[in-house]
């Protein structure tokens, strides 16, 4: 029997900041509607920040399903890879984080063009440097939790697929059961 894994104390990060994300997101389209059926006045900068927080959310919850192992993949062909599925997803996730890294040194690149000239968003005038700030911090975070969980499944036996949602064919066919009336 493995030990528990001992977690770092960034590991609640992403689920925090996805549900801020998503509660803020909820709350003020939900304003946005009151306001605009009801009360008939338009709030100005409800569009602009709830697309901001969409933003947010969806890049760190990409983050959130590395870390848990549900990020989608495609895993038909894994058990033909020479090596078996261990090698096929090792050499996936290798992929995933070159192309992470990628992603990270292109966003710090565009950071570091906002940062000498900014840009500013329409209706709050707020730096979109902070915006986009997102995509190099989340994909970061992206090869932090792949290299992760390659590790705890190399270390500790994890599964690098956390497939207890996955839809797919049952494991084991059905029964065949008569059919009343029916011959077999």
């Amino acid at each position: 029997m493995n030990a528990p894994v001992k977690r770092h104390w960034l590991d609640g990060i992403e689920q925090t900041v996805a549900n801020l994300c998503l509660a803020s997101l909820v709350l003020i389209l939900a304003a946005q509607v009151f306001f605009r059926y009801v009360l008939s006045i338009g709030l100005s900068w409800s569009e602009e920040v709830s697309r901001f927080l969409l933003v947010w959310f969806v890049y760190v919850s990409a983050s959130l399903a590395a870390q848990k192992g549900t990020h989608i993949r495609v895993t038909v062909l894994t058990g033909w890879f020479p090596g078996g599925q261990r090698a096929c997803l090792l050499l996936a996730d290798a992929l995933w984080i070159f192309f992470n890294g990628v992603v990270v040194v292109a966003g710090v690149l565009l950071i570091r063009q906002m940062l000498q000239h900014p840009v500013y968003s329409t209706s709050l005038f707020l730096p979109m440097v902070w915006i986009y700030t997102v995509i190099p911090l989340a994909h970061g975070l992206m090869i932090y939790r792949i290299v992760a969980r390659q590790w705890r499944a190399w270390r500790h036996d994890e599964p690098v697929i956390n497939d207890t949602h996955a839809a797919g064919p049952p494991s084991k066919p059905p029964a065949a059961s008569a059919t009343p009336g029916r011959s077999t």
